[in-house]
């Protein structure tokens, strides 16, 4: 009786879900589905009858709902279980790392998968809310934020997320814990110098890896088409320039209301590689035009505004730390897929959060959600000084 009314009293906490962060997220969402489903299928062979319809948009949505079941399960789940263990989600997130290098198994050139019988998935995509709990347990009330031993722990914990990856190699999920964790380090009130020590050196690392020969072949091969593309030209445009060279073309054949929903040129006409994964913001915005971008930058504009008033309104420092995690980690992943895409930044591997498709990506962008939902349902106590 007594766990029935415990259950009750929990599933009630869900009235205090905040709406403007889960609609525009499940918009999002439902958006990547679409899309896939267009993205996927070549129409006119699939009413010819000469191609078989795509499934990849119906095994999209149900990992869309497997992942709106975690981000509830997450939302409900005890604060101190985030808080209080945050070491044991670190362990957790290293295991799977290490796991790789054992069971994993490689997929262009990268060994970053597991495969569990007829799923496949990536620890690095998973290890990113991981990230974020385990950072924010540990500044939690950390009373020398600002000194360089705190920094440097701060550092290790990245580190021992970072290093896995990168030796994976996984470059694109790498750049992203970056801004993650300088975000937390400065709202938790870290020492400036060091952390803009921290953004020259993250900015440095790339050229400097360049320059060396410290990259892989097809790492130099990617920089040098960006570099070229700089110049006003695409290089190598039937080799590795061929994707970038295709995903802008659609971008910009978009117009202002795009060519419409299964009817752009290097989507159906299968032009354009990766276009339902990490290139689906292009056959998006071939579709929809500049219309549809406004639209999607609307919602994920709303998205993240909803998260930074929840940190701003949240006085528990892990619970802030937190939302800003979050809120740090869809920026930055927004921020370079659609970099990538556009030609602004070089081409790495990396999806757009609740629009490309991967169960893994997605199931980690609702953990993500339900870390910002558990604070909201379950606001916690300020136990002690609060150090920002």
């Amino acid at each position: 009786m007594r766990s029935r009314l415990e259950l009750r009293r929990r599933i009630s906490l869900l009235r205090a879900l905040p709406l403007g962060v889960v609609l525009p997220a499940l918009a999002l969402c439902g958006l990547g589905i679409a899309f896939i489903y267009s993205a996927s299928n070549d129409f006119e062979r699939v009413a010819d009858g000469l191609a078989r319809e795509s499934s990849l948009h119906l095994r999209q949505a149900q990992f869309a709902l497997v992942g709106l079941m975690l981000m509830l399960g997450v939302a409900l789940m005890p604060p101190r279980w985030l808080s209080g263990a945050w070491y044991l989600w670190l362990a957790a997130g290293l295991c799977m790392l290490l796991a790789v290098f054992v069971f994993g198994r490689t997929v262009n050139g990268a060994k970053s998968w597991i495969v569990i019988g007829p799923l496949s998935l990536q620890p690095s995509e998973l290890c990113k809310p991981l990230l974020v709990v385990a950072l924010a347990g540990y500044l939690r009330y950390h009373q020398r934020v600002d000194s360089f031993a705190a920094f440097a722990v701060c550092l290790l914990i990245a580190g021992a997320f970072l290093v896995p990856i990168l030796l994976q190699p996984d470059l694109g999920s790498a750049m992203v814990f970056i801004p993650v964790v300088a975000a937390m380090i400065w709202v938790a009130g870290g020492n400036r110098v060091y952390l803009g020590g921290l953004a020259a050196a993250g900015l440095c690392v790339i050229p400097l890896a360049y320059l060396s020969g410290a990259l892989k072949e097809h790492q130099v091969k990617r920089i040098d088409i960006y570099l070229s593309s700089l110049q006003g030209d695409v290089a190598d445009r039937a080799g590795d320039g061929y994707q970038i060279l295709q995903s802008m073309t659609a971008i910009g054949s978009g117009g202002l209301t795009g060519q419409g929903f299964g009817a752009g040129v290097q989507s159906q006409l299968a032009f354009l590689p990766e276009r339902h994964n990490d290139f689906i913001f292009a056959v998006y915005a071939q579709e929809t035009g500049l219309t549809g971008v406004a639209a999607y930058l609307v919602l994920l504009f709303v998205m993240l505004a909803c998260m930074l008033s929840i940190a701003r309104r949240t006085r528990e420092p892990f619970s802030r730390l937190v939302v800003v995690g979050v809120t740090a980690l869809f920026f930055a992943q927004t921020f370079i897929n659609i970099g990538v895409v556009s030609g602004v930044l070089p081409v790495t591997g990396i999806t757009l959060p609740l629009m490309s498709y991967g169960g893994s990506s997605l199931l980690s962008s609702f953990l993500a959600l339900g870390l910002v939902c558990n604070v909201c349902v379950q606001p916690a106590r300020v136990m002690g000084k609060a150090t920002f």
